[in-house]
């Protein structure tokens, strides 16, 4: 992992949820489908117009990189924000569950709390015990409602990719996408009034 990116100002285009498959249509008109690899986000990272003092320092960021070889984190406005009730990363995983779980029991929220979390949100597992993150970001798929102890069970998809220790901490708000360069070399034009906006291609890492 080499960092993370080094700015606030900056928003993804094109977010793409990827999920490859094979699918085949015999002649009588029947559909088989096989997956053929793990789900993964990709997007185009874009800055504003910046100056030669703004760019520079994201130029280095990226020479850190080595072209496709290291991983980084970002943040990304909107999609790394909770549209559910929840303010901060309260949520906690209730028991462990394995690889390939695609319902997870939390506790710790708002009592009763009704949308706590919605579909479409982007959440992450923290193992505060070991400090060993499972950097994969998944995608809650149904509204989380809470009981009257702040219990509820989150659906996900894709099925977790590593399995999560009981406690481990929900990353529910400013969720840290890890990615890397799609592309091995970067090129960017300097605009007339000396201003360059930049935008690069990336794909989650995990």
């Amino acid at each position: 992992m080499s960092g993370t990116f080094p700015t606030g100002n900056v928003r993804a285009v094109n977010f793409k949820d990827n999920a490859p498959n094979l699918v085949t249509t015999s002649l009588s008109g029947r559909r088989q489908t096989k997956s053929q690899g793990q789900q993964y986000f990709s997007f185009t990272i874009q800055t504003p117009p910046l100056t030669s003092a703004d760019l520079k320092p994201i130029l280095g960021f990226i020479s850190k990189q080595r072209g496709q070889f290291e991983s980084f984190q970002i943040q990304l406005p909107n999609i790394s924000t909770p549209a559910g009730s929840i303010t901060s990363n309260t949520l906690a995983v209730n028991g462990a569950h394995t690889a390939g779980d695609k319902t997870i029991a939390v506790d710790g929220g708002t009592a009763s709390a009704s949308g706590y979390l919605k579909a479409g949100d982007m959440i992450r597992f923290i193992d505060t015990t070991t400090a060993a993150n499972n950097v994969k970001v998944y995608m809650v798929t149904a509204d989380l409602d809470l009981n009257g102890s702040g219990a509820g069970t989150l659906n996900i998809e894709p099925g977790l990719i590593d399995g999560v220790d009981n406690n481990s901490t929900v990353e529910t708000n400013g969720v840290q996408f890890t990615v890397f360069l799609e592309r091995g070399s970067q090129e960017y034009q300097m605009g007339v009034q000396g201003l360059t906006q930049m935008e690069f291609d990336v794909r989650e890492a995990f």
